[in-house]
């Protein structure tokens, strides 16, 4: 709160894990529960998703586990990042999930089996993602969701990495269609991690077209 808004409110747009913090905070304001037993009841518990969690504290995973790999440097060494400690991103990304059980979460979503049709109108009203376009041309954002343009329509997604690990997903407007891309190494290079993400963007399009 010591800073000044980057923008005034519904004049553009930025990418902040603080507006998820944020948000995590009213829903447990709004709810007086933690914010893991509000996902637990209203999503992980009803879709059945087993192997999604949030491990506050724990650093270790359920096996069997992929390893994941960082490089903090362009052309050092790729380190072991798999034990990580992920309570700091709390409601911007403190979750465990497989890939399985996140391709169920969009099915689902976008089916509208999570929310009502004027939260899905809500959610799916988008704006320019403006700093994403050298990244990402033509897409746009809605409420947690992006929408990215395609040959044969366009998807809905949202990724996120850390330290080591990067998600990639895309999943139609039905939810009859989703693909979920789990990237276990994380390069340095600004221009090495750009093309593969830009790789991965692609598959995802091609494998829902």
């Amino acid at each position: 709160m010591k800073h000044e808004p980057v923008f005034a409110p519904g004049t553009s747009w930025d990418y902040s894990n603080t507006n998820y913090v944020l948000a995590g905070m009213v829903v447990e304001k709004i709810t007086g529960k933690p914010w893991t037993a509000v996902v637990r009841e209203r999503i992980t518990r009803p879709l059945g998703l087993t192997r999604t969690y949030s491990p506050g504290d724990v650093p270790t995973l359920p096996r069997p586990h992929a390893k994941a790999y960082q490089q903090f440097e362009p052309g050092g060494p790729l380190l072991d990042t798999t034990l990580l400690n992920l309570s700091w991103g709390w409601t911007a990304g403190d979750l465990v999930t497989t890939p399985t059980d996140l391709v169920r979460f969009w099915q689902a979503l976008q089916a509208g089996r999570l929310l009502r049709p004027a939260q899905m109108a809500e959610m799916r009203r988008t704006v320019l993602a403006v700093t994403f376009q050298d990244a990402f041309p033509g897409a746009r954002y809605g409420l947690g969701v992006m929408w990215s343009p395609t040959s044969c329509g366009g998807y809905w997604s949202h990724g996120g990495d850390v330290p080591g690990t990067s998600t990639v997903n895309g999943v139609t407007s039905d939810g009859r269609r989703a693909v979920v891309l789990a990237i276990h190494t994380r390069v340095a290079g600004d221009e090495e991690a750009l093309a593969i993400y830009h790789r991965a963007d692609e598959a995802v399009a091609e494998l829902l077209c």
